[in-house]
């Protein structure tokens, strides 16, 4: 086989690897969930790496397909290997350390207890910032590419998608990393929270807008996806600007109502 078309598939390989490395990771995380009964802040041990086993299977899955729609020529350039690495690394890193300190049984964020686990904060912190804005680069790579056919109701919605996602993301991020907590106020002990997410039903909780912020790469396309297939061309281009900029609404109405201490059914 010539060794261009070796390289063809190579950061769709990567990305795909990711995914199926978050989804074994989930798998015995899940296993562990049901025999170490260990509680830390109220929660077990194991749901905090759970969900972010799943959010980055997720994630790099999404990446996966937007880059399998590209041009071979963009598909295979450095930019989209070296991010797809990137993108992959960090999600590793990310989930050993969350990994190992459930095992600890000790938190894996806002723990500023000793110098390690303060420097580790730092790291995951940059790993989280690497494996976000490697969405926008594809996106943006995806969107800019002319060498492929693209409906443009999908190619807008690429765009902004991922694009809008990963500024959102780093905004959310950032405020609840500042904060060293996503709660405002301070959560109260014993404080009803919600099924699954475990966000706080008493205070204020950045997550909600976090969470709505990071899955707009997803929603987006999707909506840019049915645009496509459903609208003639300029009404599914308007259709995805439409959903993006509701979107975006949404991340912010919760972000401004958790920041003014106000719980998601307050």
């Amino acid at each position: 086989m010539p060794a261009e078309g070796m390289r063809i598939g190579t950061a769709e390989m990567v990305l795909w690897t990711g995914t199926v490395v978050m989804l074994l990771i989930l798998a015995l995380c899940a296993l562990f969930w049901s025999v170490d009964k260990r509680l830390l802040n109220e929660a077990s041990l194991w749901a905090k790496p759970m969900k972010f086993a799943i959010s980055l299977a997720i994630h790099m899955a999404t990446l996966a397909l937007i880059v399998a729609v590209m041009s071979d020529g963009a598909r295979t350039g450095g930019l989209i290997a070296a991010t797809a690495a990137a993108c992959a690394l960090a999600s590793l890193g990310e989930i050993t350390y969350i990994v190992v300190q459930a095992a600890r049984g000790q938190a894996s964020h806002f723990n500023m207890a000793t110098p390690f686990t303060r420097g580790m904060y730092t790291a995951m912190a940059v790993g989280a910032v690497i494996l976000t804005v490697a969405a926008a680069v594809i996106g943006l790579v995806a969107a800019t590419d002319r060498q492929v056919e693209i409906a443009p109701a999908l190619r807008h919605a690429i765009a902004l998608g991922l694009v809008g996602g990963t500024i959102l993301t780093l905004v959310t991020a950032f405020t609840i990393g500042g904060r060293l907590s996503p709660h405002v106020p301070a959560e109260p002990a014993g404080g009803a929270r919600m099924a699954l997410t475990g966000w706080s039903l008493r205070v204020g909780d950045l997550r909600v807008s976090h969470f709505l912020a990071t899955h707009m790469m997803q929603v987006v396309p999707l909506a840019g996806l049915a645009a496509a297939r459903l609208l003639p061309g300029g009404a599914g281009v308007a259709a995805v600007w439409l959903v993006a900029a509701a979107w975006s609404a949404l991340v912010l109405l919760a972000y401004q109502q958790a920041l003014a201490g106000r719980p998601l059914f307050g």
